[in-house]
């Protein structure tokens, strides 16, 4: 039997030249958005489970009627039933049993890919409310070309897992006098209270993960870190990252020169973004010296701060942290984040059984971390 054609040219063509008719701004698979998403999708895993280069076949910037920007991220595919897959629990089905990445689905399948770059958007990105299309297609008998559409809202509300919209034949719900009725929809998209519970429950086994495989990275690869430097350092780089938004912006990991110049080191770049962050919290100014005198003695240590082959310790450290956690607090899982943070990071501190038979009350330098990132 003839191996099928993969018709993903024409379903491109198609759809780019509707996107042309509405005179909308949207750049191809090489072509830059923006500096942030361009960044991010460098960032992120790719598709095929390396390191970076996310390109969606299509993307564009819309902006709603209150001035807020939503990117667009559309992946094609040119193949029937290649639109989507599902688990069982009716979810965008990019991770495996073992919450693992399901790379084979999300190469795959129109949907599961631009829900995969809306994740990177979600992860990387001050964007919290991302619109993921897919389109696939086949030619039927008579030679015509058959296409179908998936249109999901991937968002912080929904844990990054991605919402149907709703069914729809073209892409004129982009269209600039149908964007502001387009949106309206999506806001009023809810998730029951049993959905939330579900997506929470799988998001903790994801964080479990990402928490194991973090500390095993940093105590084998990297040298001369202490269990509470260990500590120290995915508190000050999560704190660091939270930002405060209209006034403190995150830190990004760009923002790292592994400088050796004084005062800007990226332990020293670090610590400034802390203290903005904290001036910027309801906290005693007691308690914000406190913090910062605890991770100062981190930050600013030599060796951490040395720079080998272009690149600090602390830097290195600090992407790992950003990559392997940043999602988990930038979707909106803050109590439950922290909560998972911090019975990890109590146990990396090493103490004997019988030592902690006689800890009754959480360790305060851990507690203080606990306290501030529940604010």
């Amino acid at each position: 039997m003839a191996k099928i054609q993969s018709v993903e040219p024409n379903i491109a063509n198609l759809a780019n030249s509707w996107l042309e008719s509405y005179k909308l701004d949207y750049k191809l698979e090489q072509e830059s958005l923006n500096t942030e998403i361009d960044q991010a999708l460098n960032d992120y895993f790719s598709k095929n489970g390396g390191a970076g280069g996310n390109r969606p076949d299509a993307k564009l910037l819309l902006q709603d009627k209150n001035l807020v920007n939503y990117p667009i991220l559309i992946e094609y595919k040119g193949y029937k039933d290649k639109l989507i897959k599902l688990d069982s629990e009716g979810n965008i089905a990019n991770k495996t049993a073992k919450n693992q990445p399901d790379y084979k689905n999300i190469n795959s399948y129109a949907v599961n890919g631009a829900v995969h770059y809306a994740n990177a958007i979600l992860h990387y990105t001050s964007y919290t409310d991302i619109i993921a299309i897919g389109m696939t297609g086949y030619k039927d008998d008579c030679g015509k070309l058959q296409y179908e559409i998936g249109v999901y809202y991937v968002s912080k509300s929904n844990f990054g897992i991605g919402q149907k919209i709703d069914d729809y034949t073209d892409f004129s719900f982009l269209k600039k006098e149908n964007f502001d009725k387009f949106i309206d929809k999506v806001k009023t998209l809810k998730l029951s209270q049993e959905e939330i519970e579900k997506l929470r429950e799988q998001r903790e086994q994801e964080i479990n993960a990402s928490l194991v495989k973090l500390n095993n990275d940093i105590y084998q690869n990297e040298k001369g870190l202490s269990e509470r430097d260990r500590v120290y350092l995915v508190a000050a780089s999560i704190i660091a990252t939270l930002g405060v938004p209209g006034e403190v912006a995150a830190l990004e990991k760009a923002e790292l020169k592994s400088l050796t110049e004084d005062g800007n080191r990226d332990g020293d770049i670090i610590l400034r973004k802390i203290k903005a962050f904290l001036n910027k919290k309801n906290l005693p100014k007691e308690k914000r010296d406190l913090i910062v005198r605890t991770l100062q003695n981190t930050l600013t240590t030599d060796n951490i701060n040395k720079v080998e082959n272009g690149e600090s310790q602390l830097k290195r450290v600090f992407i790992k942290i950003v990559d392997d956690l940043g999602i988990y607090y930038k979707i909106g899982l803050s109590t439950d984040f922290t909560g998972k943070l911090f019975n990890e990071m109590y146990s990396w501190l090493g103490f004997s059984q019988d030592k902690l038979n006689d800890v009754v009350l959480t360790p305060s330098y851990v507690a203080r971390f606990w306290l501030v990132l529940q604010e």
